[in-house]
């Protein structure tokens, strides 16, 4: 029988806006220089790779405790 799916908690929708606004507008302005150079990387590059494994590191969180949640209800 399917349920209706939840929705994730406010820390997780906190989380992934932070990481999402550190990737544009304001948080763009921020890191926008070349200078230092981050394992050979310039420092806006860095910026990017670093939210993105920042997102992909909340995703993991986030999948694991909605996996737990499941096996949990049944």
């Amino acid at each position: 029988m399917k349920t209706q799916p939840s929705l994730p908690s406010r820390g997780m929708l906190i989380y992934f806006t932070v990481c999402a606004l550190a990737m544009i507008w304001p948080g763009a302005l921020v890191a926008n220089r070349i200078e230092p150079m981050i394992i050979g990387l310039p420092f806006f590059l860095f910026w990017y790779v670093a939210w993105v494994f920042a997102l992909f590191v909340g995703l993991v969180i986030a999948y694991r405790s909605d996996a737990a949640q499941e096996v949990d209800d049944e």
